[in-house]
């Protein structure tokens, strides 16, 4: 009797211990970690024929990384942005959701939307404005660069004393929307980086896309309008490749980014267009927390081109970063923006000749 209560003693007290422990292997197995992100900003635009001065919420961010297994993950990031085509002037998009399966050591497949990892800044940022260096993004996003696909990826990170790293993506291009894509053709990259020294990337890629009908879809630039009226431009086909260079270099200290991008855009009327883009950044790292920055942006579309149109920017700013802890900064800067072309440079933003720009943004996340 005495040997019959002992043992069931013991096992009331293992099987807790046993449930806890597969609960715990489960829970250690499968983390989902959920964040929010956003950003608000007032604007001061001085124009030849007008100034604009308004308060202004921006992208709002809600990402989701999820461990499912040790081999298999899940990221997913759905923003509430602006959207002039909305009553609300603001619309949900679903920016990135994809499916990563770790098969061998450092090397995975990626199915699903994913950013295209052109350049440094579209393969390490999302859109949380948090972690942007700047308070926006580099103008060939908003007019070269084909920001999202919806396809498979092939990918190697962190090979060898290099740290080498490649990524192999096929997927929808251009003229596609988030379920369907015009005709039989995909779009094609291929990039490969190295981080030699210690904070240090550098970066080449290259991009083709035959763009059906010259449309755009939604994978293409952010901010603007450009991207339109290519359809009313020229409305045959268009070949698309893009070759960029990247070097990015982010310490305690200094920061530097050079982001390079070469574009020909090829149609049957008017042969090949050459465009080209510049993009520099250096910030200096002060106490800490403050960070003041310089950047320079140059943009250049040919007069023969049909999926942009002749265009010529150049932004030249300086700016302060304070990052008040690693969930909230606030970024200030005063920029010079001037264009050979009368264009829509920003939402909201006729921006003819030579225009001043001032803006102050708060971001944060949670």
């Amino acid at each position: 009797m005495k040997r019959h209560l002992l043992r069931n003693s013991l096992l009331s007290l293992l099987i807790p211990i046993t449930f806890y422990s597969e609960t715990q292997a489960q829970s250690d197995s499968k983390k989902t970690q959920i964040n929010f992100f956003g950003h608000i900003e007032y604007d001061f635009d001085k124009m030849p024929n007008a100034n604009n001065s308004f308060f202004s919420l921006g992208e709002q961010d809600f990402f989701i990384n999820s461990k499912i297994t040790e081999e298999v993950s899940f990221l997913g990031e759905s923003v509430i942005r602006p959207d002039f085509k909305t009553t609300t002037l603001f619309a949900p998009s679903v920016e990135r959701m994809q499916i990563k399966y770790d098969y061998f050591r450092n090397h995975s497949i990626v199915a699903g939307k994913m950013h295209t990892p052109l350049n440094h800044w579209n393969d390490v940022y999302h859109h949380g404005r948090l972690f942007f260096p700047t308070v926006d993004r580099p103008l060939s996003f908003s007019y070269l660069i084909p920001l999202h696909t919806t396809g498979i990826r092939l990918q190697g990170q962190n090979l060898g004393e290099q740290k080498f790293g490649y990524d192999i993506v096929s997927g929808n291009g251009i003229s596609s929307t988030d379920f369907s894509n015009l005709g039989f053709n995909k779009s094609f990259l291929t990039s490969f980086h190295i981080k030699p020294f210690d904070y240090t990337k550098f970066q080449i890629s290259y991009y083709y896309d035959f763009i059906e009908n010259n449309q755009s879809g939604v994978h293409s630039g952010h901010s603007t309008a450009s991207h339109q009226t290519q359809s009313k431009i020229y409305k045959g086909n268009v070949r698309y490749q893009l070759f960029s260079f990247s070097a990015a270099y982010f310490s305690n200290k200094f920061e530097f980014l050079n982001e390079t991008v070469y574009n020909l855009s090829g149609s049957d009327t008017l042969g090949t267009a050459k465009n080209f883009s510049l993009y520099a950044y250096a910030g200096y790292r002060i106490k800490g927390k403050y960070v003041p920055y310089i950047s320079f942006d140059h943009l250049k579309t040919a007069s023969n081109d049909v999926h942009v149109g002749p265009l010529e920017l150049n932004r030249l700013l300086i700016g302060m970063r304070y990052e008040i802890s690693h969930q909230i900064n606030i970024k200030v800067h005063l920029a010079a923006v001037s264009t050979g072309h009368s264009v829509s440079h920003a939402i909201g933003h006729a921006m003819d000749d030579n225009s001043y720009e001032f803006k102050i943004q708060l971001s944060y996340g949670l």
